[in-house]
């Protein structure tokens, strides 16, 4: 059965165009008015600038060039799943041994075709990139024994010409691989999940017991209690046209 699909040519055209301009500012326009969601990140970082991350892409062209004109360094963040229509699955640059030999039995299996396009990533790591599937949830996951992860709904990847700092101290760009492929197809990550990290089941936590089945006395005490759930969490300063203008401390000079 062919299961390729036939990508529209504007995005990838606009991406490879994207990676050869001279900074990230002018590659933020050319993006947004090709119709490519973009948001900040964090200038040498993967990090968004922005307080609601992936949720704060846009292609209007008035909030890229506000983003871009009080952060002209920032690097350029695209949302993957629904967000962009673009789904990435990643080779971890410190396992990437394994993470071929992932893609390798995942292309025998038929569960990963031609990418649309393949990115470089600043740390030595690959992004491939395929059309995400509409109508259709694929959230992101994490499978580090395998050397892979999958960037879908609710996660972004950097674009080039994105520059991170990394822990070495050396500055690196992230750069595309070749032309765009808009002969792709989609991949279905739960069935690519199963394949490279059939553990991945067995490892999850076992669901939380409903609440009627917590004492009375436990369930006023965890609604009394103001903590975060998510402890350790930072927030970013937020970038926008009704927030402070100020420059994140997060920001690096490079």
């Amino acid at each position: 059965m062919d299961t390729t699909h036939e990508l529209d040519p504007a995005p990838l055209e606009a991406i490879g165009r994207a990676a050869g301009t001279r900074g990230t500012a002018e590659a933020a326009l050319l993006l947004a008015d090709a119709g490519v969601p973009i948001f900040p990140c964090v200038q040498g970082s993967t990090r968004p600038l922005t307080a609601r991350g992936p949720l704060a892409a846009t292609t209007n062209l008035d909030r890229v060039a506000w983003w871009w004109s009080r952060y002209p360094a920032t690097n350029l963040g695209l949302p993957t799943g629904a967000a962009s229509g673009l789904d990435v699955v990643e080779v971890y640059a410190d396992r990437s041994r394994s993470g071929y030999s992932a893609l390798r039995l995942a292309m025998r299996a038929g569960l990963l075709p031609q990418p649309a396009l393949a990115i470089t990533t600043p740390t030595g790591g690959l992004h491939l990139v395929f059309p995400h599937p509409p109508f259709a949830a694929q959230p992101s996951w994490d499978a580090p024994r395998s050397g892979l992860g999958f960037h879908g709904d609710g996660s972004h990847i950097l674009l080039p010409p994105s520059l991170v700092l990394r822990a070495d101290g050396v500055v690196a760009r992230s750069h595309l691989v070749g032309p765009g492929n808009t002969r792709t197809g989609r991949v279905n990550a739960a069935a690519l999940r199963r394949l490279v990290d059939p553990d991945a089941a067995r490892d999850r936590q076992p669901s939380l017991a409903p609440s009627d089945t917590v004492p009375s006395r436990r369930r006023r005490l965890s609604a009394a209690d103001p903590r975060p759930t998510s402890a350790g969490v930072q927030r970013v300063s937020p970038a926008g046209p009704d927030g402070s203008g100020r420059r994140p401390s997060e920001v690096v000079s490079l």
